[in-house]
Order: structure tokens, then C-alpha cells, then sequence
């Protein structure tokens, strides 16, 4: 979700990444080039951040925001860019109640000292399905959830992953919605979970 990260180009050869950095050797297997706004990958992501297997090509536009709420980081995004899609973010304070109460997290304003987070708006062709298991990912958080995409140039798709942070004082949500997605992270003011 790192913003300085968007604008580096990788070059995936198998397990090898190679960038601006130099030669990374990751537990994955793909072939592809990331490079800005656009990405043609296909094989076996990084196995530590959850099991997915991807073919995909694609331009993406994303917009970053960040708030003291979640409505306030709604609110946010939304000023950014009016044109970003209405229904999705009226989406999420439901999809993050419901994932939230599902990992133990509150969503509660009170809570939260910070929402921060990225709206991707993308549209590519390719196949995608993939199983987060809650094991810790090379962000910090245990993931659990499941995704399933076939990009069309109409598009059809569905992910939807959350988890919380090791010491338990973040949680994220992320979720991919037709041609729209999201990635949020929300930061608490003691343990979100016993």
C-alpha cells in the first residue's frame, strides 16, 4: 500500500524481483513486469502474503486518504476524486463491519486514531484465484480471506481479505469489487482483540 512503491519498476523473473534496489529472491514463482499504473504478471505470488495463482494484465489508477474515522477517510477519498465510484465506497463501512466484527476488530470512531488507506480503479483482462490462510504476511497482518477474479474487458470479480496486526492494534481490510478495490488500514488506541 506504500504510494512510493507505484511509481518503481519490477521485473519478475520465477522467484527473482528486480528493481531499483537490485535482485530480490522471494518465496514465489511469476513472470511479469510492474512498472507505474501498469502490470502484466502471471504465475504464483510471494506464498507469504496468502496462496495465489494469477494471470493478469492491467492499467490501475489509484488514490491514497486518510482520516481520524472511517467516515472522515470516506470523506476524503471522495473529495479527491469525484468520479470514483459511489457504490463501492458507500460499500465499505458495511463490508468493514462485517469483516471487522469477524476478526475481533471495532470500527467505533472512539477506537481509532487512524484510517488510512488506498481506492484502486483499474481495468485489464486475465484469471485470478487465491486463499489467505492467517498466517502472518509480509505486512504484519494475519490475513484471512479469498479471492476469485476473471477480467474482462466488462470485468467480473471478487476479494475480499481482512486481519489484524500482530500486536493487535491495526486491522485491514481489502477487497476487490468489479473494477474497483481498496485497501485500508485501520490504527487503534489500545488492542483491538484480547
Amino acid at each position: 500500500m506504500d504510494s512510493s512503491e507505484t511509481g518503481r519498476t519490477r521485473v519478475h523473473i520465477g522467484p527473482l524481483e528486480v528493481d531499483s534496489d537490485g535482485l530480490v529472491l522471494k518465496p514465489k514463482f511469476n513472470l511479469g513486469i510492474q512498472s507505474g499504473s501498469i502490470s502484466a504478471m502471471a504465475g504464483v505470488r510471494d506464498v507469504r502474503d496468502g496462496i495465489v495463482v494469477d494471470s493478469m494484465a492491467m492499467y490501475m489508477k489509484s488514490y491514497a486518504s486518510m482520516g481520524q474515522s472511517l467516515l472522515e477517510f470516506l470523506q476524503e477519498m471522495k473529495s479527491q476524486e469525484p468520479c470514483i465510484v459511489d457504490e463501492v465506497i458507500m460499500a465499505i463501512p458495511d463490508i468493514a463491519a462485517y469483516v471487522m466484527e469477524t476478526v475481533g476488530a471495532d470500527i467505533r470512531s472512539d477506537k481509532i486514531t487512524l484510517v488510512e488507506g488506498v481506492m484502486y480503479v483499474y481495468v485489464g483482462v486475465g484469471v485470478s484465484a487465491g486463499v489467505y490462510l492467517g498466517w502472518v504476511d509480509t505486512e504484519g497482518f494475519a490475513m484471512m480471506g479469498l479471492q476469485g477474479v476473471i477480467a474482462t474487458v466488462g470485468g467480473l470479480g471478487f476479494s475480499l481479505r481482512s486481519g489484524l496486526s500482530e500486536e493487535k492494534m491495526a486491522a485491514r481490510l481489502v477487497g476487490f469489487l468489479t473494477n474497483v478495490g481498496f485497501d485500508i488500514i485501520i490504527r487503534y488506541r489500545e488492542p483491538c482483540r484480547k
